[in-house]
């Protein structure tokens, strides 16, 4: 991806919402949620690495 907007387009959100799901489940109180905890911890880590690696990707040198 050599655009840069289309690459904050697809960082954002996904960081946002990773960090979204990551504190809802590190703050969730609910009695049996276990596994709805773990989910969202699970989904929020996933967006935020996927976020973070496109958003720190260098793109290539124009020729």
């Amino acid at each position: 991806m050599n655009n840069p907007v289309a690459r904050g387009l697809v960082m954002v959100p996904a960081v946002l919402l990773g960090g979204v799901f990551t504190a809802t489940g590190l703050f969730w109180s609910q009695e049996g949620s276990a596994g709805s905890r773990g989910l969202a911890i699970g989904l929020g880590l996933l967006l935020l690495a996927a976020g973070l690696l496109v958003g720190l990707r260098n793109s290539p040198p124009d020729a």
